[in-house]
């Protein structure tokens, strides 16, 4: 797929939604560059532990890191502490240690993914490249016992994600020469005190410069972005069964996406999966661009399934920062501090994104010192897929309930099947009437997770039916907007 993007185009469409209210991505709060709420420094990453709640990964002399933490935050209020504010934070970096003789020094860090146990994972670069893990306990950020951490090996490192059974996913930022590109490791419990545990998976990528890797919560897609090539690759499969790309998948960057007046090339960075719609959020811009750079910086929503934009309307897979903090300063290193609803960062460098569970979408200004906020003030699509689920092979046909139910828009159904053959999976209403097909077609043997998205029904009782053939059953589920 090509995507050929003019700023100046997105610039008059963010406008025209800025002053006549048209459904859009806004940005609900960008905390102020200044001495009581700024992280101090470059930001090159965020990690969300809920919403209002996250760490901000900061950087110095392009060296040295350190973490500032918020909580109930907004414009003005919500850093926990700062270990400085610019020239004063120039010969800091953040430690990890068990408290004793083994110290980690946070170097060279780009990306950190938190969870919702308050864990935080950092692709650090030390010379044994260790995935280091803290914790957010108490108004302070520590290593905890029994002190995980895990050398990686002799390239660096640069993407990190984690799955919702615990694997942790990190990547190479070249690939260049080597064949254990993502690494995959297990559950951070089962780590041992060596810290040399081997990955359980690895997967080799095309040669590349890597910024970048998302996943999938059961783990069964892995993405990964090529910035150097200006892309994004998909792999599926299992941290138990190996990965194979999908060919199918194909999210390019067009050479007509340009930074207008500017030899920079902006190419993916973080990725994020938004599992309650089934999108691939991709943050594009160039890697480290400086002042050549601000009019671009970007988010694009993406469809996980064939790498295609989720809507054909910008103001739904944009989400242009660049053009947002002109339509609101004027500029693109100018930036608001909270004198004009919605907020604007300025400087845009956009190299991250993640969510909060109320799927919020969090993004950094790396040269603006900032975490935004964004949301969109319309409905999101949601793109419905069928995803195998791996591990035993099932005793017996099963049509499972939906979960969550209620619910609103979206739902997830699993069946399961004991022989290969022909499936169709459809969705009725209260009279009988066929208003979706979700599946309909061959499937092996398996058991399989469907996402459905009821964004375009009305609220109401419908019934979903599976049949195989020799299998038969029906389930009630509700939907309450």
């Amino acid at each position: 797929m090509k995507h050929a993007l003019l700023v100046t185009l997105l610039f008059v469409l963010v406008l025209t939604n800025v002053t006549t209210g048209r459904a859009q991505w806004h940005c609900l709060y960008a905390t102020w560059d200044e001495e009581t709420n700024g992280t101090g420094h470059n930001t090159t990453g965020v990690g969300i532990i809920r919403e209002n709640m996250f760490v901000s990964l900061v950087m110095t002399r392009g060296v040295r890191n350190f973490m500032i933490p918020y909580v109930n935050t907004d414009s003005s209020l919500g850093r926990v502490y700062t270990y400085g504010y610019g020239g004063a934070t120039s010969n800091i970096y953040q430690v990890w240690t068990d408290g004793g003789f083994d110290e980690v020094q946070m170097l060279n860090a780009f990306a950190l993914k938190a969870t919702p146990d308050s864990l935080i994972y950092v692709a650090n670069n030390d010379p044994d490249h260790n995935i280091l893990v803290f914790k957010y306990v108490n108004d302070t950020i520590n290593a905890v016992s029994p002190f995980p951490r895990q050398i990686t090996g002799s390239n660096g490192i640069f993407g990190i994600d984690v799955d919702q059974n615990g694997f942790v996913y990190v990547c190479n930022d070249t690939s260049i020469g080597v064949t254990n590109d993502i690494k995959i490791y297990n559950p951070v419990s089962q780590w041992s005190p060596s810290h040399t545990d081997p990955p359980v998976r690895t997967i080799n990528l095309p040669d590349g410069i890597y910024r970048g890797i998302g996943v999938t919560p059961s783990g069964n897609w892995v993405f990964v972005s090529d910035h150097d090539n200006r892309r994004v690759l998909k792999f599926v499969g299992s941290p138990q069964t190996g990965y194979a790309q999908d060919t199918g998948f194909n999210f390019q960057l067009s050479p007509n996406d340009t930074i207008v007046g500017s030899p920079l090339r902006p190419g993916p960075l973080g990725l994020a999966y938004l599992a309650s719609n089934n999108i691939l959020f991709v943050a594009v811009d160039a890697w480290l661009g400086g002042g050549q750079a601000y009019p671009y910086g970007r988010v694009y929503l993406v469809n996980p399934l064939n790498g295609e934009f989720v809507s054909s309307d910008t103001s739904v897979y944009i989400i242009d920062a660049a053009a947002w903090n002109f339509a609101l300063t004027g500029g693109y290193n100018l930036r608001t501090n909270g004198t004009i609803p919605g907020n604007a960062s300025g400087y845009t460098s956009v190299y991250d994104v993640e969510f909060d569970q109320a799927g919020n979408v969090y993004t950094q200004s790396h040269y603006g010192w900032t975490v935004d906020k964004w949301a969109y003030n319309g409905t999101l699509p949601i793109i419905t897929s069928v995803e195998e689920i791996p591990g035993n092979a099932p005793e017996f046909y099963q049509l499972r309930q939906n979960y969550p139910n209620p619910f609103n828009p979206a739902t997830t159904i699993e069946f399961a099947l004991l022989e290969s053959g022909h499936v169709t999976l459809s969705v009725f209403d209260v009279l009988g009437r066929q208003v979706k097909t979700l599946v309909d077609e061959f499937r092996d043997a398996g058991t399989y997770r469907v996402t459905f998205g009821a964004d375009d029904l009305p609220s109401g009782a419908y019934y979903y039916r599976l049949n195989t053939g020799g299998f038969t059953d029906t389930r009630r589920m509700l939907l309450v907007k």
